[in-house]
């Protein structure tokens, strides 16, 4: 019996796509003709494949999501159950990250990292809690949306987000392809499920909303309700970098400060329930640099179709954002929507751990300066081959290929003036497949072994920050083989600081070298320029 309703429910998602799809065509037939309607068809089977997929995974929970569909049909609401399909059908992957530390019989202890002042209270608390409950072990856990999500909980979703669509004079003309987007979603990350655009509502006073809604630009209201927040949460230290728990609305409001995922997290919530279309963008590496990747906001104007970028919480507002980081390799936008990929493999032994997400949009043509890069290989990779940066001592990958049955690697939209490296990822291993190259201001590809003029230089002969600033026993490597050419002996008896030499091998220009300073725990990769400039990596 229950297969027979699941094949109704099926059947009659595939009527309602084909009815509103045939519906289009015929009031636009004489714009698009054949070329509209092969693409209604392809989108149709696209989506109605993804909605199936979602209610096959869900199990047992199948029956939440075929009442929500059922509510929105009793109610002839078209708009509602076009929403809720999309939601459904690019619910896959979406769940709750679970993070927690537990003791030996797997009980919580409590941990809640934003009790803590600094590391040292922290650290006093732990000592205590593990001389009298053990050994404390950290807990993972991930629970899809798909088994567990309520048809209250997305029924109350959706009619909230309507509702301020209405409401919002920011909302007045929106598509539904940004409104799905920026408006519409459940959820902005990992977090647990609630109820937060009804929290949202209730921490602000009904002269305050009126104030948001008063304003005459998308700028000015995001302004004013950043300007809030600013007084509930606060960036907190760099300890909760290593924070792994994402945090709800409630949760974030409660504990007062973090990371800027988590500003970003809270901002795009608000301005989400008050009807503000809101998203993110972020970088995971960022070039010649150690430190953890950043994440910002952007408010759509939909009287201009244009975005505008935000740190969150911070001084500067929208309008006023400038990214700080040269040329990053990649900026990434989630979205709600999955991205289709038929090149991505299942088998998570080939498959990067930064890859096992398919719902970030590549947006660095937003930002930089980027090209499109074949590489020629030398045989067929049955794997999937990654672009990479170098990172904290090692390659990171920013983009992929799979293509068994080419002999050229495509990359597109990467950024210019970078280093990169060819390399292939298995059993948690990444291997180099060639050796690196830089893509230069013109887009082209450079490998350091081609270039012909490498002239013999003292390295301190170079008035360079990076190089005046590196600690005492800061040592500088040949990139390609790891030997140890010079170190860095700080200033004593009246000698400068200096550079001396290891071993004969002498430092040249063109060449790609390894600074590797252990006293601040950086790792650079650099080249010396013939007129007398570096390049950092």
């Amino acid at each position: 019996m229950e297969k027979i309703k699941f094949k109704i429910i099926l059947f009659d998602i595939d009527c309602f796509f084909i009815k509103n799809s045939l519906c289009h065509f015929i009031l636009n037939m004489k714009l698009h003709h054949l070329i509209l309607l092969l693409f209604i068809v392809r989108s149709y089977d696209h989506s109605f494949a993804q909605i199936k997929n979602s209610l096959n995974k869900a199990g047992n929970n199948v029956q939440e999501l075929e009442t929500v569909i059922k509510h929105y049909k009793k109610q002839s609401d078209n708009e509602k159950l076009k929403a809720a399909y999309f939601l459904i059908a690019n619910m896959d992957k979406k769940g709750t990250y679970i993070n927690d530390l537990v003791d030996d019989k797997g009980i919580s202890v409590g941990f809640n990292i934003s009790n803590f002042k600094n590391e040292n209270e922290e650290k006093k608390w732990l000592d205590s809690v593990t001389s009298f409950r053990g050994k404390l072990h950290e807990y993972e856990n991930f629970l899809p949306d798909l088994k567990h999500i309520s048809a209250q909980f997305l029924i109350n979703n959706i009619d909230r987000a309507f509702e301020v669509k209405q409401k919002s004079p920011f909302c007045k003309g929106i598509s539904d392809a940004d409104f799905y987007e920026y408006i519409l979603p459940y959820r902005v990350d990992l977090e647990k499920l609630e109820f937060w655009r009804d929290s949202v509502l209730n921490n602000f006073s009904k002269e305050q909303i009126d104030s948001i809604y008063n304003f005459s630009t998308v700028l000015a209201a995001t302004n004013y309700v950043d300007k809030i927040y600013q007084k509930r949460f606060k960036f907190g230290e760099r300890r909760y970098f290593k924070e792994k728990k994402v945090r709800s609305y409630s949760e974030l409001i409660k504990d007062k400060e973090g990371k800027c995922n988590d500003m970003c997290n809270l901002v795009v919530l608000a301005l989400r329930a008050l009807g503000i279309p809101s998203g993110f963008d972020s970088i995971k590496y960022k070039r010649a640099s150690n430190d953890v990747g950043h994440e910002w906001c952007f408010v759509k104007d939909i009287k201009t179709n244009k975005n505008y970028q935000f740190d969150a919480l911070s001084n500067n507002g929208p309008g006023f954002f400038n990214l700080p980081y040269k040329n990053a390799p990649k900026v990434a936008r989630k979205q709600y929507a999955l991205l289709a990929d038929a090149s991505v493999k299942n088998d998570k032994s080939v498959i990067h751990p930064d890859f096992f997400e398919n719902n970030m949009l590549d947006v660095t043509s937003e930002y930089f300066e980027t090209t499109n890069v074949t590489i020629q290989l030398e045989k067929k990779f049955q794997e999937p081959l990654y672009l990479c940066i170098w990172h904290k001592g090692w390659w990171k990958p920013v983009d992929y290929f799979y293509n068994p049955n080419q002999t050229n690697a495509t990359f597109n939209n990467i950024s210019k003036d970078n280093l990169y490296c060819l390399t292939k990822y298995r059993f948690f291993t990444t291997e180099q497949v060639n050796e690196p190259f830089i893509v230069n201001k013109f887009g082209e590809i450079k490998y350091c072994s081609s270039k012909e003029l490498k002239k013999q230089v003292s390295l301190n002969e170079y008035q360079n920050k990076e190089l005046k600033k590196a600690s005492n026993n800061t040592e500088i490597l040949d990139f390609d083989n790891q030997q140890k050419i010079c170190r860095k002996v700080a200033e004593k008896d009246g000698k400068k600081d200096e550079w001396q030499s290891f071993s004969e091998v002498s430092i040249k220009t063109n060449t790609l070298y390894l600074l590797v300073d252990d006293f601040s725990k950086t790792q650079k990769v650099f080249i010396l320029k013939d007129d007398g400039s570096v390049d950092w990596y």
